[in-house]
């Protein structure tokens, strides 16, 4: 899977190896390590779109990074079911 980092397209940032070296982590920390990096890409877009979008726009993003990040904070090895087949995923 690819992320393009500008409007041109013409850059891209293979996410695949972020996803791998989450899959080799136990299911409790991948999971919330995973739940924190998306939060820090939110964090990210609500930086990038301050000075174009609306503040209530902005704010609204911060806060589902910040309840992200919150969530993820609670997650306990123990709460988080190992599951077989873990590097099964579909993108």
């Amino acid at each position: 899977m690819t992320a393009p980092t500008d409007d041109d397209f013409i850059e891209v940032v293979d996410l695949s190896s972020a996803l791998a070296a989450l899959d080799v982590l136990p299911n409790g920390e991948r999971v919330r390590k995973a739940m924190q990096l998306a939060a820090q890409f939110l964090e990210y877009a609500a930086y990038e779109m301050a000075l174009e979008q609306s503040a209530g726009d902005v704010s609204e993003i911060i806060h589902m990074a910040a309840r992200l990040d919150q969530a993820a904070r609670r997650i306990d090895d123990t709460t988080v079911p190992n599951r077989p087949g873990r590097g099964q995923r579909k993108i």
